[in-house]
């Protein structure tokens, strides 16, 4: 059963937080992203994973895992509904970067929150993405890690953040503009991405079943650390990243309940 003092407990707040506002809604996304982490091991080790709130809080909560996107948004916007707040899920194309185009519908779940008289958008379940709310108009924002900008027409609008290419250790590198998602703007249900959570754990040749990971953020300066199966990558504030090697799968599953407190045992 959802237990919105329970799913508070999972990312370190109190139960008593006050009513519905944007301050609020900023306190629990950036907790959420610190303590809950972005990862694919359900879908790596060919375990399932479905898209319906009950199983995204029991694996969130009860077993204190993280999750892709439908998950994790799906999680967080039924915890959002709980505590007061109006929220729309939102079916988002992502940005293919190698075709220049934008990727299938429904291939990322967002959110829409009502708060303060006004929309804005949060994810909690795109790696390594804006940690705060986003307000939903035409124009650029301050944001952390990075600049973000929103363009909006007709019945979607694009988020456009401001990356750079530098590499790890290395320093910053001329940033450019590149788009990041297009969200429609109409509500959908969690059983619309029940085909194309199914497609990315069952097609071959996809990074979610070849490539494990788990990121989250660090704190609100943008800092953050990402484990992938050969890799330590961790970054402090917005500054460069620093790389470490995994040399073994015992080293592997160390870092993974150091940073991100998971059993790899227990996903197999």
């Amino acid at each position: 059963m959802f237990s919105a003092e329970r799913y508070l407990a999972r990312i370190g707040l109190d139960a008593q937080i006050g009513p519905p506002s944007v301050d609020l809604l900023a306190a629990l996304q950036l907790a959420h992203l610190i303590r809950v982490p972005f990862e694919n091991l359900h879908a790596f080790h060919h375990r399932g994973v479905r898209t319906d709130v009950e199983w995204s809080y029991a694996k969130v909560v009860e077993q204190q895992r993280g999750g892709w996107c439908f998950e994790l948004n799906g999680a967080f916007g039924a915890l959002l509904r709980r505590l007061g707040f109006a929220v729309d899920y939102a079916s988002c194309r992502v940005w293919e970067a190698d075709l220049a185009d934008w990727g299938p519908r429904h291939d990322h779940l967002g959110l829409i929150v009502h708060a303060d008289g006004a929309r804005w958008f949060v994810d909690v379940g795109f790696g390594d993405c804006c940690i705060h709310p986003l307000l939903i108009e035409s124009g650029e924002r301050v944001a952390v890690p990075r600049a973000a900008r929103l363009d909006l027409g007709g019945a979607a609008f694009t988020l456009t953040e401001l990356m750079s290419a530098g590499s790890a250790g290395s320093a910053p590198a001329p940033s450019e503009w590149e788009p990041q998602l297009r969200v429609a703007q109409q509500p959908v249900s969690l059983a619309v991405f029940d085909s194309r959570s199914t497609f990315l754990q069952t097609q071959p040749g996809l990074s979610w079943t070849e490539k494990a990971f788990a990121t989250r953020a660090l704190d609100a300066t943008g800092s953050r650390v990402t484990l992938r199966m050969d890799v330590l990558r961790s970054r402090d504030g917005t500054g460069a990243w620093t790389e470490s090697a995994v040399s073994s799968s015992e080293e592997w599953s160390s870092l993974l309940m150091q940073h991100f407190g998971i059993d790899d045992g227990n996903v197999r």
